[in-house]
């Protein structure tokens, strides 16, 4: 089965912090404000944040938006059931929670073979071994996949990576140190997520590797393959090539198609794009960003929630799980980016335009049909003549910047320009006439989940990229204003 190899620029990560904090993030649900202390504490000194105690084992200035990508693995995006997008990502990529039901296989081809799309492998889960979860999936994922740039996933000395057809397992560092695999073990998967001895499967699996640390919550898992976990005795036969999820790399814009077809047309299953904005609405700004996290070490059933952990320095140490409050956690903005923009210079030939404007129209264009042959006629119909005749007007507009190709100097060269952060408790994305695709020949500065001010010639012109719909408004960027200090 070939696997698309991942091409798709990503900004420059650096060193990995794990962010255990993120179990918390289960819901919007208001709580009572709780006062979190930023001061810097000693090296092993616990403080407390929320109901829980957390032990910093290192101090290190780390970006939020290096420590999120760390956590997505190199995708930017996750199919998988009808449900909601941040329970999604917390089972899929954190292998935390339970499946909110099963996709088809067909659901999984269509989606790989989708124009875009770098990146697609399938993942299953639903089984366990001494409370760790078994995750099932392809060999490429750890022959071909990149979870940060330049790196692909290292097996230790001695070990191989599990074939397909194989009664194999690829044992995460955390799950080897815990449970002292090797080389060479065996053992026998119990079902369900939690560990029940009266549970046991009677199909015995061989450890054949080890990955080496990633510090990511891909240590925390063993991975068999796909076929493993679906033809366990016990399962359903009729759901036997049945998949949990699909971890994916889009490129440049195909998140917006894919959204349109996945959900606002379709109704089968749901698409997180792109991933780090989800995320980043739930971690807002609670979070000290000079702690160096590690994992959740889990209670004695497995349980990544309630239970009491082990005391281990670097480590969440005790604490029952409590939702982010409301307006701290799930703040759309981080405190800097609610500063006003200065106002435009007096005289200035970039008039304001405001999102509203654009927007404020029905705008039915078929994504996939309407730029095989052109009719001005319905091109008319669907655009009002006050927007067209905005066509070559210098304006002025704010937004939220949406990179979509990046070069290797880490400098945006396109980047989507959008009314809001497409962040809410189950994720917020735009009709198809409510953003504007902004191109910046030199180059400019990321500035995400801050409000920025753009200038440059707007162009009203309904673009297509083969079968997929670019958008309908167009800027040259001129210049870009960021929050006054």
């Amino acid at each position: 089965m070939t696997i698309k190899n991942l091409n798709v620029m990503k900004t420059k990560i650096t060193s990995p912090a794990i962010l255990a904090l993120t179990a918390l993030l289960l819901s919007c649900e208001q709580e009572p404000k709780t006062n979190v202390s930023l001061d810097t504490p000693p090296v092993g000194e616990p403080i407390e944040l929320d109901s829980w105690k957390i032990v910093s084992s290192e101090l290190r200035e780390l970006s939020r938006e290096n420590q999120i990508e760390l956590f997505t693995g190199g995708f930017n995006a996750v199919l998988g059931p009808r449900g909601s997008k941040f329970d999604l990502i917390l089972n899929s990529m954190f292998h935390i929670g339970s499946s909110a039901g099963l996709l088809s296989w067909t659901q999984y081809e269509e989606i790989r073979d989708s124009a875009g799309v770098e990146e697609a492998y399938p993942i299953a889960v639903g089984d366990n071994y001494k409370g760790h979860r078994l995750v099932g999936t392809l060999p490429e994922l750890f022959e071909e996949h990149e979870w940060r740039k330049g790196n692909k996933f290292g097996i230790e000395e001695g070990g191989r990576i599990f074939k397909e057809a194989g009664k194999e397992a690829l044992v995460g560092d955390y799950v080897a140190r815990q449970l002292g695999l090797s080389v060479g073990d065996s053992f026998n998967p119990y079902h369900g997520l939690h560990f029940d001895e009266t549970k046991r499967h009677n199909e015995t699996f061989t450890v054949v590797g080890l990955l080496k640390p990633t510090g990511t919550p891909v240590d925390q898992v063993i991975w068999i393959p796909l076929k493993g976990i679906q033809k366990l005795e016990g399962h359903d036969p009729e759901s036997g090539d049945s998949i949990s999820a699909v971890l994916l790399s889009l490129s440049g814009r195909t998140g917006f198609t894919l959204d349109m077809k996945y959900n606002k047309e379709g109704n089968r299953a749901t698409l997180v794009w792109p991933v780090k904005t989800v995320l980043n609405s739930f971690l807002g700004k609670t979070m000290p960003a000079y702690l160096s996290f590690a994992r959740i070490l889990y209670g004695a059933q497995g349980d990544t929630l309630g239970n009491e952990a082990v005391v281990e320095e670097g480590l969440v140490v005790r604490g029952k799980a409590k939702p982010f409050n409301g307006e701290e956690g799930n703040s759309s903005l981080p405190e800097e980016s609610v500063d006003k923009l200065p106002p435009l210079e007096k005289g200035s030939v970039f008039k304001p335009l405001d999102f509203r404007d654009l927007t404020n129209f029905e705008y039915l264009v078929d994504w996939e049909t309407d730029g095989k042959d052109f009719d001005f006629a319905a091109y008319s119909k669907r655009v009002p003549s006050r927007l067209r005749e905005k066509s070559g007007a210098k304006v002025a507009v704010e937004g939220f910047m949406l990179p979509t190709v990046v070069d290797e100097n880490n400098k945006v060269k396109e980047f989507i320009l959008l009314p809001d952060q497409m962040s809410c408790c189950f994720g917020q994305s735009p009709e198809a006439n409510g953003w504007v695709v902004v191109s910046a020949s030199d180059g400019v500065d990321v500035l995400m989940d801050r409000i920025i001010r753009v200038t440059g010639t707007l162009t009203v012109e309904e673009r297509w990229d083969e079968e997929f719909f670019v958008g309908l408004y167009h800027m040259d960027c001129k210049t870009i204003t960021g929050p006054a200090l």
